[in-house]
């Protein structure tokens, strides 16, 4: 007899979500379930048309260090799969600087006296540290002095974060700008170009891109879960209560988010059986659905885990060539608009008509319980529209039309407290033996798609050796039987 396959649920179809879906079903052990509040898959790399254009939720290119996942993208992508050579730069003080950094680039924008005290304060750092490094301020004043934190660091930080660096825990500067300080910087600056053997990710000046965005590449993996007669995509539904009993998951429980946004709307629950549950979900939202509930001082926790939004601002613009970048960061504190993409350089089949128009994407940030994020799609356009003027990038008259992406929970928050709340909350979650954790939201870690897609076949491997452990088992019983 056929051996009855296992239940898998994948609680979301972003990159982690789907890799679990696509890795699981690959065994041909399991029948896969993913559920996805949103009406598409992809999460934060999904890609969406307007007028077609095309525009991903902020550029995603594709970077990794692992040949397993280059390897892995490259069979589902074919040949639909470019590289493409990297230009990005930071706008601050009217300034273009090329990055990574020129030397010539950066003393024309900062003046050789100013280059002359930031070395001078990166010395005197490195002379007299910060020994106790609490902060992200701490951090990244340790690896490139004071003054070159104040010129390239605060100002962005503090618009992707909103909050002070001094409030940001050193453990999200210790994971996003590892392994790299000033003297590389210089080094590379100058010699880059002949040493690229260990060279910081940082610093890479190569990534992968489909034709029309990062969405295709994961539009092409659900592709392949729904085609498997074992897995499905549920899409436009809402996680509403995950049941468990005996520190194990058994079910989940599941409405139409449409429905559910509906005032006074009745939509039917759907159950899911569940024999090992692999989820993607906020960890906060994950902890508040637990029936019976989790005790009072993690749901404390989890409700303290704070989250960033993100609002992308989408443009076509009656202009061919605006600027050579991939993205720009906006380091100005005249604007609110923190990253732009120039989405014509990723494809020329990113754009309606290349030879005649543009689509840019202009990246703001947000909590969701502050008045900007209520701000209507007509008023962001507006401020984009005004923002690109102020800047010289654009005159406000050549923007064609716009289009808004809110996205309340796209970035995990490391603020001064967020250690001990996560701490809490996944000791509480440990106890589970067939709950496994993955992805951006699913650890609360501001991981690049890559590493959160190896966080989802760290997870499946979990699984998996968790079945091995269990078929010993009954191999073993049935020994004693006989």
């Amino acid at each position: 007899m056929k051996p009855t396959k296992k239940q898998a649920v994948v609680i979301g179809a972003g990159p982690a979500g789907l890799t679990a879906a696509h890795e699981l079903l690959q065994t041909k052990q399991f029948t896969v379930s993913v559920l996805e509040k949103e009406k598409v898959v992809g999460g934060l790399a999904r890609t969406t048309e307007f007028k077609n254009c095309y525009f991903d939720v902020g550029p995603h290119h594709f970077l990794t260090d692992s040949p397993k996942i280059l390897q892995w993208w490259r069979r589902i992508m074919g040949a639909d799969f470019a590289e493409h050579k990297r230009f990005t730069r930071i706008f601050y003080k009217k300034h273009y600087f090329n990055y990574p950094l020129e030397p010539l680039n950066v003393i024309r924008g900062l003046s050789i006296l100013e280059c002359a005290r930031s070395i001078g304060s990166y010395l005197w750092i490195r002379l007299f540290p910060i020994k106790e490094v609490r902060s992200f301020e701490d951090w990244v004043t340790n690896k490139f002095g004071r003054r070159l934190f104040a010129h390239f660091f605060k100002t962005y930080t503090e618009k992707v974060w909103g909050i002070e660096c001094h409030r940001i825990s050193a453990d999200w500067s210790a994971q996003r700008i590892k392994g790299f300080s000033l003297s590389q910087a210089i080094f590379y600056a100058f010699f880059g170009r002949w040493c690229t053997k260990n060279k910081p990710r940082t610093l890479s000046d190569a990534f992968y891109y489909p034709s029309r965005g990062s969405g295709v590449m994961w539009n092409n993996v659900a592709e392949h879960v729904a085609a498997d007669e074992s897995g499905t995509i549920a899409l436009d539904t809402d996680v509403i209560g995950i049941e468990h009993e005996n520190d194990r998951i058994l079910a989940i429980a599941t409405k139409t988010t449409t429905a559910k946004k509906m005032r006074g709307a009745s939509a039917a629950i759907t159950y899911y059986d569940v024999d090992y549950c692999l989820s993607s979900m906020p960890l906060r939202a994950l902890v508040l659905a637990l029936e019976p509930a989790a005790p009072p001082l993690v749901i404390a926790a989890a409700k303290a885990l704070r989250y960033r939004g993100l609002i992308t601002v989408n443009l076509i613009v009656n202009r061919p060539h605006i600027c050579p970048d991939h993205w720009m960061y906006i380091h100005e504190k005249e604007v609110r608009v923190g990253r732009i993409g120039n989405m014509n350089n990723f494809s020329p089949f990113m754009v309606d008509d290349p030879a005649k128009h543009t689509a840019l994407s202009l990246e703001y940030f947000s909590f969701t319980d502050e008045p900007f994020w209520f701000k209507s799609d007509y008023e962001l356009v507006e401020i984009a529209k005004r923002e690109l003027e102020k800047m010289g990038i654009v005159q406000s008259p050549a923007v064609i039309d716009g289009m808004v992406l809110r996205v309340p929970e796209a970035y995990p928050v490391y603020d001064e407290h967020y250690k001990e709340h996560l701490g809490t909350v996944l000791q509480y979650l440990d106890r589970f033996a067939n709950l496994k954790l993955m992805g951006r939201n699913g650890l609360h870690q501001y991981n690049n798609m890559d590493i959160a897609m190896l966080s989802a076949m760290k997870a499946v491997d979990a699984v998996l050796t968790m079945e091995n452990q269990q078929q010993v088992w009954r191999e073993a019983a049935d020994d004693l039987v006989l």
